[in-house]
């Protein structure tokens, strides 16, 4: 659980300041739960500064309630939760002299999002909070006022769990977590959404151990947890926590999970770790003109129609192809049954987004093809965020992994509908 916060101070000497706003709400890692928004009479002036960035002045605070008036409603919201905040160690900082002066000893553990978004959206030309969330497409209202950068806060803090591949925030929480294994699992079990998406079982190191997908992620860890199988009991014996992201897209949580079991190879993923491309499928052309397909040696320099680990695959799939597209040898024409193969192992268009259903109602989902080359994926809930590809490439999570990511997109197309595929430029 988080509290994701924002105050507003009166600006002046160091550790002398007094929070005259402050907006706290708790998140839970997909929706906020609670929240809370005062003004704050700090009971000395405010910098005229201040005055003039945040609109709120003197007169504004004279009937507000004092600090110590709200300091147990600002203790229960933060209770068993994560402080997370823009430059985190200063919203904790004011936390701390108000709550020393009432003589209570106020601590909680920190997440900064300028630190987390340095980390994991790199190379951004400022981290200030009104131009990193505009350069990711996020709005921002009330812009100096608590509720309104707290609230741009909660959606930069989704959008920065959502790119977090290496599970760093995860991760820290598991490991600093003092409570037990099992009623850890317990708790979240109930948690769990009757939902499409991926999920994670941690070790009491947070390493992952191992990382499916569902269409109901609540049945399906039940079965983990319930099940008999050698695989099953030797999860529960390592299991320490479990993690989980609703993607709202069945594609999204597959091509989610083709990449995180190749990124961090968990132990008990045997399937999907192991793909290697030593051999390929080459689209060629005689002397006369007629194409006809061959086996050959993987090179990165060069964009194959489908890739193999082993030969005795790769010679499997050319038959099995042969077979179903009529080919015969390479010295008769068989232009047209390639050029049917060839569009049916490609996509649509060189360049095309896949917009779905999205986690929740007013959100779609969208995957990324560029130069006929899966990109990545992501969520957005203003067309302005996909219709300027700048900005789209700052939300999406990026593929990593290309081995087989065009397989699974091409036979998930097959097989079901999708709300639309824009072509773009």
């Amino acid at each position: 659980m988080y509290s994701i916060l924002d105050v507003e101070t009166t600006g002046g000497k160091y550790n002398e300041e007094g929070i005259t706003e402050i907006a706290i709400y708790r998140f839970d890692g997909e929706k906020i739960v609670d929240q809370f928004i005062s003004l704050i009479n700090p009971e000395i002036p405010i910098q005229p500064f201040v005055q003039h960035l945040t609109g709120i002045n003197d007169k504004m605070l004279v009937n507000a309630p004092k600090f110590y008036q709200i300091a147990k409603r600002i203790l229960e919201i933060t209770n068993n939760s994560v402080l997370v905040a823009h430059n985190s160690s200063f919203d904790f900082r004011m936390l701390k002299i108000e709550f020393d002066r009432l003589g209570y000893q106020f601590n909680i553990p920190q997440l900064c999002t300028v630190k987390l978004s340095k980390k994991i959206i790199p190379d951004l030309d400022s981290y200030k909070l009104g131009n990193l969330v505009k350069s990711v497409g996020i709005p921002i209202s009330n812009r100096h006022r608590a509720s309104g950068d707290a609230l741009a806060t909660v959606e930069l803090f989704k959008l920065l769990l959502l790119k977090d591949t290496e599970k760093v925030i995860v991760n820290s929480l598991i490991i600093n977590t003092k409570t037990s294994p099992k009623n850890k699992w317990q708790k979240l079990i109930n948690k769990l959404p009757n939902e499409v998406g991926i999920y994670y079982f941690h070790d009491q190191n947070g390493k992952i151990i191992y990382i499916g997908k569902s269409n109901n992620l609540k049945n399906r860890v039940n079965q983990h947890l319930t099940g008999k199988s050698k695989k099953s009991l030797n999860i529960q014996l390592e299991i320490c926590d479990i993690s989980f992201e609703r993607t709202g897209s069945e594609l999204i949580a597959l091509l989610k999970e083709n990449n995180e079991v190749k990124k961090h190879k968990p132990k008990f993923n045997k399937l999907l770790k192991k793909i290697i491309r030593k051999f390929c499928l080459e689209l060629c052309e005689n002397l006369e003109g007629h194409k006809y397909l061959r086996i050959c040696h993987f090179d990165d320099t060069i964009n194959y129609l489908e890739y193999y680990s082993s030969l005795k695959t790769a010679n499997n799939r050319l038959e099995y192809l042969k077979n179903k597209y009529s080919l015969n040898d390479l010295n008769i024409d068989n232009n047209v049954q390639i050029d049917q193969l060839v569009k049916d192992l490609s996509y649509k268009h060189v360049n095309m987004l896949l917009v779905d259903k999205g986690r929740d109602i007013d959100e779609k989902s969208v995957v990324v093809i560029k130069d006929n080359t899966y990109l990545g994926y992501g969520f957005f809930t203003l067309n302005h965020q996909i219709n300027n590809f700048d900005v789209l490439d700052s939300l999406i999570v990026k593929n990593e992994f290309i081995e087989n990511s065009k397989e699974v997109i091409l036979k998930y197309l097959k097989k079901n509908k999708i709300e639309k595929i824009v072509d773009f430029e």
